[in-house]
This record gives C-alpha cells, structure tokens and sequence, in this order.
C-alpha cells in the first residue's frame, strides 16, 4: 500500500487548506492508509492547538490531537520552523520535533507527498 505524507506550510491564518488536509489524514488512516502529517515553515504553529469555536473555519486542534486515534503516528515538527518562530509545541502535542533532514528523508521514503 502506498504511503502519503501530507505538508503543512500554511500557519492558521493563512489558508483554509490546511483543514482539508487534516480532513484527509483522517480519512486515509480509515481506511488504513500509511499515512503521515509534517508540519513546516508557518505550519509549525498549528501545533499551539489553537482553542478555536467549532464553528471556526481554523479549527482543525481536535482533529490533530485525534490523530494517533486513527492510528496517524508520524507527526514531524520542523525544529528550525519552531526556531524561527520563538515556539515550542505544547507537552500534549502528539507530533515529535525534528530536523529537517529527517523531515527531507521522511519525504523522499514516501510514496506521495501533497502539500498545503
């Protein structure tokens, strides 16, 4: 089965994107789909899980903390993105920080990669 990895660049004031691409995270873990989410650049800051109303077109925070639920275990942080914005993830964050390096293997190892 193929393997997608799906880039986050976009913070969450800048595109509506991102929400689908959580959306198809989810929906390609159900159907058991290798599947992996890597946030970068301004995406890094989605991992502040921001406390958003339902009703907000920016409020992905519980779909990404549900993502281990659906068994989406690769989260990778960029470290330097988080550098370059003075941020560090919260404890409860189910990503792992790492290098970009790692991020840059990671992709190369995937089957698909689709960015947002």
């Amino acid at each position: 089965m193929k393997s997608v990895a799906l880039v986050i660049r976009s913070g969450p004031t800048q595109a509506l994107g991102t929400r689908e691409m959580v959306d198809m995270a989810l929906v390609l873990a159900t159907f058991e789909f290798p599947v992996s989410v890597v946030l970068q650049d301004a995406g890094v800051l989605w991992a502040t899980l921001p406390g958003m109303p339902d009703s907000s077109p920016l409020a992905v925070s519980g779909k990404l903390k549900s993502l281990p639920l659906y068994d989406v275990e690769t989260i990778l942080v960029d470290h330097e993105g988080c550098r370059s914005w003075d941020f560090k993830p919260p404890d409860q964050f189910p990503g792992s920080m790492v290098s970009r390096e790692t991020i840059k293997r990671h992709l190369d190892e995937a089957d698909v990669v689709l960015e947002a």
